[in-house]
């Protein structure tokens, strides 16, 4: 949706539906109230508001409110642009991002926590959806009315690893048009496994993904020979080391614009011809 069609309803049944579920009937929970008949600009003063640029001229904005849930004080109501400039959605900031690793102390209560807060945000987010609230959803609609662009060549096969699965449809619907044949899988194992089966021209690979990280889908593959050189282009919203980052062929910080994915693909497309 353009921000200009956010109102108090809309955003009082997101924080309602969000609430609820997050910590259940008789639960303290922190107290927000959508002013109303406010305007935009009232609403929207609510959130925190964070710009990415990781690439000057191509900025994306999210709004943020910190609602917490019964186990985690941290996690965030999303009103989210992504891939399409002006178009938002609701969603939740899980931080799935967290780095965890396996020598920190409390690791398993760390990953419990994790996978609570994973399985909360679909729930949330489905309900959002049920709710007739713009989700992610509402991008691979928009990008299916757009239509396909034809007569294009085809450049090859990306593969999609991105555990979010209608940010991978839409994702996949814009590859499509910019001339790829196109195959998603949603989670690390399944990356890998398909990548070894398939040989693609291209990996577009999320950081945070269940059972296998991106990184970890990165070392496996460099390490087998039929994989080692296929093009892989990282995306997160985590903030990864310069270390890390250099793993990948590219990198892209989340959220971001649908022309800076197209101009990191062409980027690391070139990379790979220069290396033949």
């Amino acid at each position: 949706m353009r921000l200009s069609a956010l109102n108090s309803e809309l955003l009082q049944k997101a924080i309602a539906i969000y609430q609820d579920l997050a910590y259940g009937s008789g639960r303290v929970r922190r107290p927000i109230e959508a002013p109303k008949e406010a305007g935009t600009e009232a609403l929207l003063a609510l959130f925190q508001k964070e710009t990415t640029e990781a690439i000057p001229g191509h900025p994306c904005h999210r709004y943020t409110l910190r609602l917490g849930n019964r186990n985690y004080p941290f996690m965030k109501l999303l009103l989210q642009e992504h891939l399409l400039p002006g178009e938002f959605y609701f969603g939740v900031d899980a931080h799935d991002q967290m780095e965890i690793k396996p020598s920190f102390p409390d690791y398993e209560q760390f990953m419990a926590v994790k996978r609570f807060n994973r399985e909360l945000k679909r729930q949330i987010e489905q309900s959002f959806q049920q709710a007739g609230l713009d989700t992610s959803l509402r991008l691979r609609q928009l990008l299916l009315a757009a239509g396909c662009d034809g007569g294009k060549a085809c450049r090859g096969l990306a593969l999609i690893v991105d555990d979010e699965e209608d940010l991978a449809a839409a994702v996949e619907l814009l590859l499509q048009r910019a001339g790829f044949r196109t195959f998603k899988v949603h989670d690390g194992a399944a990356g890998v496994t398909a990548a070894l089966e398939l040989l693609p021209d291209l990996v577009l690979l999320d950081y945070e993904l269940p059972e296998l990280d991106g990184l970890q889908v990165i070392e496996r593959l460099r390490a087998e020979p039929s994989t080692q050189a296929v093009p892989i282009l990282l995306n997160s919203a985590a903030r990864l080391s310069m270390a890390d980052i250099k793993k990948a062929d590219g990198f892209l910080a989340k959220p971001f614009p649908e022309q800076l994915l197209f101009d990191m693909i062409d980027r690391v497309l070139r990379l790979r011809e220069v290396r033949r």
